[in-house]
């Protein structure tokens, strides 16, 4: 196995040692729920108001390590790291179970792309657990992403584990879009979370996951709670016509949109990014 030293010699020391220091200080605590050993990291004053941070498909907590440092000094942010789990009922379930544990009720939710996913059958399934929820550059999926998806599946799951590892880190990288100052960080960290961490088990999870969000019957269900939609006008990995379905699934949602910030707008164009976000969860609206 390579050293964290080996596997990010080619990233800027800052970013280096941003990582590092955040692994460092946020030792993972663990909730054992329905069979599953549930992973998270809890950051900022235990008396701030509470934030569910839900990352992507990256599926780790310390992949969100740079927006939790953007957040933990106005929230108490509470990030899991996803199990093996394919389905969205497990996994809303298990984030129930971990705001419950911590005391942390009605939280905040921010959450992002397959996060954003998730945290809409979360609010649906658990909406007393949920004061008021970003919705940041994710989907409601059509038949033609679902059947992507359903392509991508049966495609994965024969492959052995390194050909799986090898094809994720790129495609990853591919829907992060990263500015060119984070790109050695990001090969870095998607070689170590490949390589070492997230195995096949959990990518098939994530596309059996996805697929089972297309198929639910939860988001027929109206929220009825405060929700900010955050989208980027390039956004390559969900297009208009998948935006626009976010949208028309919360007719009464505040909206803002990021201009040139690709599929990563909290990476890419940060300060604005969470000015918005704070804005919103402290009490005020935005539309952009």
């Amino acid at each position: 196995m390579r050293s964290f030293e080996e596997i990010y010699a080619d990233v800027p020391a800052e970013q280096r040692e941003a990582l590092r220091q955040f692994r460092a200080d946020h030792p993972e605590r663990t909730l054992d729920h329905d069979g599953t050993t549930w992973r998270y990291v809890v950051s900022g004053d235990d008396a701030a108001p509470p934030l569910l941070l839900l990352v992507g498909g990256l599926r780790e907590a310390d992949a969100a390590h740079a927006n939790i440092a953007a957040l933990s000094d106005t929230f108490r942010v509470i990030t899991p790291s996803y199990p093996a789990l394919g389905t969205m009922n497990a996994l809303a379930d298990g984030l129930s179970a971990i705001l419950t544990h911590e005391g942390a009720v009605p939280a905040q939710v921010l959450a992002g792309s397959f996060g954003g996913m998730l945290a809409q059958i979360f609010i649906r399934r658990h909406p007393a657990l949920v004061a008021k929820v970003v919705l940041s550059t994710t989907a409601v999926f059509d038949a033609a992403s679902v059947e992507r998806y359903r392509q991508a599946l049966a495609m994965v799951e024969p492959l052995p584990d390194d050909e799986v590892a090898a094809m994720a880190k790129q495609m990853m990288f591919a829907t992060m879009q990263p500015p060119p100052d984070k790109h050695a960080f990001y090969r870095a960290y998607l070689d170590e979370l490949y390589s070492y961490r997230v195995d096949k088990a959990g990518i098939v999870s994530l596309y059996r996951a996805l697929l089972d969000f297309a198929d639910h019957g939860a988001m027929a269900e109206r929220w009825a709670g405060d929700v900010l939609i955050l989208e980027s006008d390039d956004d390559a990995t969900f297009d208009e016509s998948i935006r626009a379905r976010v949208r028309g699934l919360y007719p009464g949602a505040s909206h803002y949109t990021f201009h040139g910030a690709g599929h990563s707008p909290a990476t890419t164009q940060r300060e604005l990014y969470f000015n918005v976000v704070k804005n919103f969860l402290t009490g005020g609206a935005d539309n952009g």
